[in-house]
């Protein structure tokens, strides 16, 4: 079945930003001596604000000030990108020319908050390369929930077997498959079950093995 849209997430897939937020939590966890374990942090990745502070007080005790943490988290993250600025993932740019030469739509679904997904995406160039955008603020469930990927085709008229999600976390495969999307699954930080994997219909080295994936499906 030919691709006529492309789903990505952001952080993790498209931008090596899941780095940054992981060094910085856990450094902001050492200075002010939170006490926030490297678990928490990575089964947090991919997930909206809501649901990454009910997770937090769950594992960490509802007194836990969660806000002023993630605060300190992206202030000790600002100063951090000012000498390690966010980079692009290998064979982004490759496989954006590619969809854009072929006239496949582009879309993106990340948890992100709009005011910290608009600064990445316009910092690295790309903001203005897609035809579609959902934040985490437009979202009431967080992955795995499918909302995001059913806001994120919505404006589109297209087949759900026509469209393919990008994703990199187990958060992100679950969601994509609970709204009936095929996944190509380019492993980043964050550990992804067995489970998780097998819900994917392929599993990639980097983006730019994606062009051969999709020519392929649309000979």
């Amino acid at each position: 079945m030919r691709v006529e849209l492309c789903v990505f997430d952001m952080d993790g897939l498209m931008l090596d930003s899941e780095r940054a937020y992981y060094n910085c939590a856990l450094k902001c966890s050492e200075v002010y001596g939170y006490g926030v374990s490297e678990e928490l942090v990575l089964k947090t990745m991919g997930n909206n604000s809501q649901e990454t502070e009910r997770r937090f007080k769950e594992d960490m005790g509802d007194d836990f000030p969660f806000r002023t943490f993630m605060e300190r988290v992206w202030q000790i993250q600002l100063e951090y990108m000012k000498s390690n600025p966010i980079e692009k993932k290998k064979g982004l740019d490759e496989l954006l020319d590619y969809l854009e030469k072929n006239k496949i739509k582009k879309a993106v679904a990340t948890s992100t908050r709009k005011v910290i997904a608009e600064g990445f995406l316009g910092g690295a160039g790309i903001r203005d390369r897609f035809d579609y955008i959902v934040f985490g603020d437009d979202l009431k469930e967080s992955k795995p929930k499918p909302e995001i990927y059913l806001k994120a085709i919505r404006p589109f008229d297209i087949p759900k077997e026509k469209i393919i999600a990008f994703e990199d976390s187990a958060n992100g495969i679950m969601s994509a498959y609970n709204a009936g999307l095929r996944i190509i699954h380019i492993p980043d930080l964050a550990y992804v079950s067995d489970e998780a994997r097998s819900k994917c219909d392929y599993i990639l080295n980097d983006l730019n093995e994606a062009i051969e994936i999709i020519e392929e499906l649309n000979r």
